[in-house]
């Protein structure tokens, strides 16, 4: 009995270590914010205020955790150094008989909340904004620290590909526009997008088409020589830009798989050749026509 009792605990945890897998894969937790490649940098208390400056600069951190006996005892931070030795005047320094620098850390230390990896961004903010940092496990066994600048790198990396994409379509249905009238789009979009819709349902404005049918609409043969002026290059060329996006689109919005570096980049160039073309288009019709 106590040994079938053992069993199911142990698949018990098992259970519970896949859930939390799965939560902390659907869900933007802690422990996707904490770096990969993070170097947890600490020291005693007994280090001298010069000597963890040095340490602080050496690796572009604001602030380290000091640990003494396995146990976090506070946060040693310019903004706490720079607190607490303002506060300071010239007569204490001159009565202590020594520099702010020949001073141990201990004596300039701020307590930082903890978090779990298990636990939600939206948890630390408030501490994040007061603190500047959190730190991510217990007192007596820490596992990293988390900084602002941790969660805005996180965040950007998570939104720029909806940024990108939404940038893209805006502009190519401003280059549609300035490529075609109103009556031009409508018999574009008659040639090459009636065998996708029934007559009725045929699209008439650009933000009822999908970003399928844009690419459509610009690379069919009979069209392409009207927006050949506005995005250059060759229809196949075109075409075949185009249809990367879409793809790429198309698994970003619908969730398909995580985008790579290369995806990210491809998306960037992409943007980055619609954003030259908006801006030519945009010399021309200043210029009337003169590039």
């Amino acid at each position: 009995m106590v040994a079938q009792i053992a069993q199911l605990r142990i698949l018990d945890e098992i259970t519970v270590t896949r859930e939390l897998d799965l939560v902390s894969e659907l869900f933007h937790r802690i422990n996707r914010v904490i770096p990969e490649n993070q170097h947890l940098l600490t020291i005693p208390p007994e280090t001298t205020v010069r000597e963890a400056v040095t340490l602080l600069r050496k690796h572009g951190f604001s602030q380290v955790p000091v640990v003494a006996g396995g146990e976090v005892l506070g946060v040693f931070s310019y903004r706490a150094f720079s607190q607490k030795a303002a506060a300071a005047s010239l007569q204490d320094w001159t009565q202590q008989k020594c520099a702010p620098g020949d001073l141990s850390v201990d004596e300039f230390l701020e307590r930082f909340e903890f978090a779990r990896v298990t636990d939600e961004m939206r948890q630390v903010f408030d501490a994040m904004d007061r603190d500047n940092g959190v730190l991510i496990g217990s007192p007596e066994q820490l596992q990293g620290i988390l900084t602002p600048m941790d969660f805005l790198r996180y965040l950007y990396k998570v939104a720029s590909p909806f940024v990108m994409v939404s940038e893209i379509e805006l502009a190519l249905r401003a280059l549609i526009r300035l490529a075609v009238s109103e009556e031009e789009l409508t018999q574009c979009t008659a040639r090459s997008l009636s065998c996708l819709y029934e007559p009725n349902k045929l699209p008439s404005a650009l933000e009822q088409m999908t970003f399928d049918n844009y690419q459509a609409l610009i690379s069919h043969g009979d069209n392409w020589m009207k927006f050949e002026p506005i995005l250059g290059g060759t229809r196949t060329r075109t075409s075949a830009k185009l249809k990367q996006i879409c793809g790429l689109r198309n698994d970003l919005f619908h969730f398909k798989r995580e985008l790579t570096l290369q995806d990210h980049e491809t998306l960037n160039d992409h943007r980055s050749w619609l954003l030259l073309k908006v801006k030519q288009a945009d010399v021309r019709r200043r210029t009337g026509g003169q590039v």
